[in-house]
C-alpha cells in the first residue's frame, strides 16, 4: 500500500506541475486584433488609383480615366467583377501578440491563403461627385507552423462588406460602409468562435507627384461583437469604437512598386474600462510579373499600448507572398 500511495502522490504532483504548461494552449486568441485592416486599406487605395501610363503598373482593382474618378470598367459595362487569390508566408516574433516576458512570445511562422471577390455595381455621376457601390467578400485561412505550441490558434475567417465610394474631382473620397466578419475553428468542425458587425465611415485624400501617389485616410467604426464560445466573458465584451488614421505611399519604378505606410488607431471598449492605441508601420515591395500576377516581400512592425496591464505588445512580421487577379 505504501508504494501505491507513493505512486499516487507522484502522479498528483506531476499533474500540478504540468498544468501551467498545458494552460498555455488555452490562452484565448485576441479576436479584436483584426489582421486584415491594412489589407483592406491597400485594396481600397488600388481602387482609387489613377490609370498609369506604364502597363506593368496597371494592375489595380480598378483604374480611372480623366475627369471624375469613376472606374473605367463600370463606365463601359455598368458592372465590373474582380476576383483574386493571394498567399503569403511570414516569420513573426510574436504569433499571438502577447506582452514581452510572456512564455508564449516566441518565433513561429504563419501561412495565409485568401480568396477575394468584388462587384462594382456601376458608376453614377452625381454632378460634382461620382458614386460607386461595391459588394465585397473575402475568405482567409490562417495556419501557424514551425512550433506546435500554436497549432490550436489556426482559424478561418470570412468577411462580407457593402460600401459606397463617393469620389470628387479634387481627389477627395468618402466611403460609408457596413461589414460583417466571422472567425471559425477548423479543428472543431468549423464552429464559429467570434463575429462582429461594423458600420463605419472613411474620408480619404489622394496626392500625386508624377507617378508617385500618397494616400491619407481617416476612418471610424463601431464594432458590435459576439463570442458564442466564451465562458469567462459576456458575448459582447469586445464591443468597441475604433478610429484610425492611415498614411501610405505608392512609388512605382519599372515593374516594381514600393509602398511604405503608417497606421495609428485609438480603440475604446464600451463594455469595460479599457482604451488601446495601436500602431502599424510597414514596407512593401511588389514586383508585377503580368497584369494578373504579382509577387511581394514585406515587413511590418505592430504595437499596442493599452490602459489595461498585461496587454501591451510589440510584433515584427517579415515575409513574402504572391497574388493572382482577374477582372471581368
Amino acid at each position: 500500500m505504501n508504494r501505491f500511495y507513493q505512486f499516487l502522490y507522484l502522479a498528483i504532483l506531476a499533474i500540478l506541475i504540468s498544468t501551467p504548461v498545458h494552460s498555455w494552449d488555452r490562452k484565448a486568441r485576441q479576436h479584436d486584433l483584426r489582421s486584415d485592416n491594412l489589407d483592406r486599406f491597400q485594396s481600397r487605395q488600388n481602387f482609387l488609383k489613377r490609370k498609369s501610363s506604364n502597363s506593368y503598373n496597371n494592375h489595380e482593382v480598378a483604374t480611372s480615366d480623366s475627369g471624375l474618378q469613376r472606374p473605367i470598367e463600370s463606365k463601359r459595362k455598368g458592372v465590373a467583377y474582380h476576383l483574386g487569390f493571394s498567399t503569403k508566408a511570414y516569420h513573426t516574433n510574436n504569433p499571438i501578440s502577447v506582452e514581452s516576458g510572456d512564455m508564449l512570445k516566441t518565433s513561429a511562422g504563419v501561412l495565409e491563403n485568401s480568396l477575394q471577390g468584388n462587384i462594382i455595381l456601376g458608376a453614377y455621376d452625381l454632378r460634382g461627385a461620382a458614386f460607386s457601390p461595391i459588394v465585397g467578400i473575402n475568405y482567409t485561412k490562417f495556419t501557424n507552423f514551425g512550433d506546435d505550441l500554436f497549432k490550436n490558434y489556426d482559424f478561418d475567417s470570412i468577411s462580407m462588406s457593402f460600401a459606397g465610394i463617393f469620389q470628387f474631382a479634387n481627389d477627395w473620397n468618402i466611403r460609408p460602409s457596413i461589414a460583417y466578419n466571422a472567425d471559425f475553428n477548423p479543428r472543431d468542425g468549423y464552429r464559429r468562435q467570434f463575429s462582429q458587425f461594423s458600420p463605419g465611415i472613411a474620408i480619404g485624400k489622394t496626392f500625386s507627384w508624377g507617378k508617385t501617389q500618397s494616400f491619407l485616410e481617416w476612418s471610424s467604426s463601431f464594432n458590435f461583437s459576439n463570442q458564442p464560445n466564451s465562458f469567462s466573458m459576456p458575448t459582447d465584451d469586445m464591443n468597441r469604437f475604433e478610429t484610425s488614421l492611415t498614411w501610405g505611399f505608392d512609388i512605382p519604378f519599372g515593374r516594381f512598386n514600393f509602398s511604405p505606410y503608417l497606421r495609428g488607431a485609438l480603440v475604446d471598449y464600451s463594455k469595460k474600462d479599457r482604451t488601446d492605441f495601436l500602431s502599424n508601420f510597414g514596407l512593401d515591395l511588389k514586383f508585377t510579373v503580368t497584369d494578373w500576377l504579382a509577387l511581394k516581400i514585406y515587413s511590418t512592425i505592430s504595437t499596442r499600448d493599452s490602459s489595461v496591464n498585461g496587454l501591451d505588445f510589440t510584433r515584427i512580421d517579415t515575409g513574402c507572398g504572391a497574388s493572382l487577379n482577374a477582372k471581368f
